[in-house]
């Protein structure tokens, strides 16, 4: 989904291009291409584009205007080329927004000419079919109109930086072990809440991390919450469990049994061991459970089914171990990703795969009373949870692209709800994720995030609290690899937000280190608008590169997405425990 777009200014969160490409990206896809069509505004048009295709449309611009347009995608990935009249590549524009929605195209002119804009399918995502897209053009401004937008724009920015100034919360610090002075008000904002979602813009941000291990002793020690749950594996989170109940020693074992690097940092061992101490001094109705609602890592699980196996029904121990040790994710990716007739070998091992592990759960079902007098009930219904989690995980990676994480995020939320339903009605419960997860927006009704479907359980016991950042330092695996079989972990270091973007926003406020909560506090007319329009925020993966930057900023609406944010100025990168592999030297 990452691909380059170049010398950008912000304005009203489109992306404005005014630089060009260099010379080693300036040539267009080698596709068949289809001579220019002259564009118009109020006259947009509706096409089909063939595999290996480019469309190429014309259109006649004065030096300092500004074109406002868009290539809306309806069930195909594009990816498009804005060319300056003397043939130089000025962008090449690919939000993270799959095969549906537009690419918007925002464009001040520097010369007089014919500027050329260029649609092509995507080419990394292996497209091979035919699908449809709109482009339009939605405004030319003159250079007189585009100046005055300009003001326009900066005296709006500067009503809502005042009022983000007013109402932020300033943090004396984002580590642990400092008194929750700083922290009071948010009784107030969370006093009806049960449900806390802690975001992050990045999977490898140190401050990020320390920042939510101060709001779980906080919401632990002053609010109340008793149970942490985390984006990581569901079945070897117990393990991770019984490290901070006391029932085990091993912290760094437990650690590395959930298997995500993202999470294996000094900085969660760190908040581990807390847990581990608070819960040895504190009664049994005051201890913190630690608890995964993720779909991925199931090797525990297969562990304890094929242990719980040999005592209830040694009959199916062999055949479920032959398929036990089959890599899953090798198949489904094999299954999702090969053409012509290997794609039918490929899916029909998933489909088989598949199969046996319905069976197997289907076992575990119908055969509840037998297996309940010969164990337990509690110990049934976790291990029939093991198996439904490998079930789902499985039926979310047949699907590649927002197909596959729309599923992940619905049977994640699915897992959570099952683990709220364990647990004494009131229970309060502080949620560890991406942003992208712990969000409540919908995606237009195609990808609803884990946080959409909390808000639907629980409406407005939930509280979304995005993280955002403006510069510094982060760690995720290399996106643009020397060896493509190693990702290395590396440390990126990122410029401050461009202008418009919502960390931008937040960087003009002053503090280094701030909340502010829009779900409660007195909005004005400016503030409104900011938040019910969508402008750009940081998201980064476990992937990154350099180049990722410029197209690492994603459109959002807040008022859809949060009812709050926490911002830190400036991060540096999480820090990798010993047993992380293929961790880059620090440089």
């Amino acid at each position: 989904m990452h691909k380059l777009s170049h010398a950008i200014v912000l304005l009203g969160g489109i992306l404005v291009f005014t630089g060009q490409v260099p010379l080693a990206q300036q040539s267009s896809s080698p596709t068949v291409r289809v001579e220019a069509q002259q564009l118009e505004q109020q006259k947009p048009i509706e096409r089909e584009l063939k595999a290996k295709e480019t469309h190429v449309y014309a259109l006649q611009l004065e030096a300092g205007q500004f074109l406002g347009a868009a290539v809306n995608q309806r069930g195909i990935d594009l990816v498009v080329r804005v060319f300056a009249p003397d043939g130089k590549l000025i962008s090449e524009i690919d939000s993270p927004n799959g095969m549906q929605g537009d690419e918007p195209i925002a464009l001040a002119t520097t010369t007089t000419g014919t500027y050329r804009i260029e649609v092509s399918q995507l080419e990394d995502e292996g497209n091979s079919v035919a699908g449809r897209y709109e482009i339009r053009v939605n405004e030319i401004l003159s250079a007189d109109a585009y100046a005055r937008r300009l003001a326009e724009r900066k005296l709006k920015q500067q009503a809502v930086i005042a009022w983000l100034k007013e109402n932020a919360i300033a943090l004396k610090t984002v580590e642990a072990g400092n008194g929750f002075k700083d922290l009071q008000p948010l009784k107030r904002v969370l006093k009806d809440v049960r449900f806390v979602g802690l975001g992050e813009e990045t999977h490898g941000t140190r401050e990020f991390f320390q920042f939510k291990h101060r709001m779980v002793e906080f919401l632990v020690k002053e609010m109340g919450f008793r149970v942490f749950a985390i984006e990581a594996s569901y079945s070897a989170c117990q393990n991770i469990n019984d490290y901070v109940m006391g029932k085990t020693d091993d912290g760094a074992g437990a650690l590395d049994s959930q298997r995500f690097w993202t999470w294996n940092t000094e900085e969660v061992r760190a908040m581990l061991d807390w847990m581990r101490r608070y819960n040895a001094s504190v009664p049994a109705d005051r201890k913190v459970k630690f608890v995964g609602f993720d779909i991925q890592g199931n090797a525990t699980g297969k562990t304890k089914l094929l242990e719980y196996l040999k005592r209830v029904a040694p009959e199916r121990v062999a055949q479920t171990d032959s398929f036990f040790k089959v890599d899953e994710g090798e198949v489904l990716y094999a299954a999702a990703s090969e053409k012509g007739e290997s794609a039918k070998d490929a899916l029909a091992k998933a489909t088989e795969l598949n199969n046996k592990y319905s069976d197997l759960f289907a076992f575990l079902e119908i055969s509840g009373p037998q297996l309940v007098a010969k164990s337990s009930l509690a110990e049934y219904e976790q291990i029939r949870e093991y198996a439904r989690v490998i079930l789902q995980n499985i039926d979310a990676y047949s699907y590649s692209g927002s197909r596959g994480s729309s599923r992940r995020d619905l049977y994640m939320a699915d897992i959570f709800r099952r683990i709220v339903e364990r647990e004494p009605t009131g229970t309060r419960f502080v949620i560890w994720a991406h942003n992208a997860h712990v969000a409540t927006g919908d995606g237009d009704g195609t990808d609803p995030a884990f946080g959409n479907h909390l808000r639907h359980f629980y409406s407005k016991d939930y509280y979304a609290l995005g993280f955002s950042f403006n510069q510094g330092a982060f760690q995720a695996r290399e996106g643009q690899p020397k060896d493509p079989a190693t990702r290395m972990l590396m440390s990126f270091t990122t410029k401050p937000a461009p202008d418009d973007s919502i960390d931008w926003y937040l960087a003009q406020t002053g503090p280094k280190s701030l909340i502010v909560d829009f779900r409660s506090l007195r909005k004005n007319a400016e503030i409104d608008e900011w938040l019910t329009t969508p402008r750009p925020m940081r998201s980064v993966g476990a992937v990154y590169a350099l180049s990722f930057e410029p197209n690492s900023f994603s459109p959002i609406t807040i008022s859809k997405e949060f009812d709050g944010l926490f911002f830190i100025d400036t991060t540096t990168r999480a820090r990798p425990n010993p047993s992380v592999k293929n961790v880059a030297p620090a440089q």
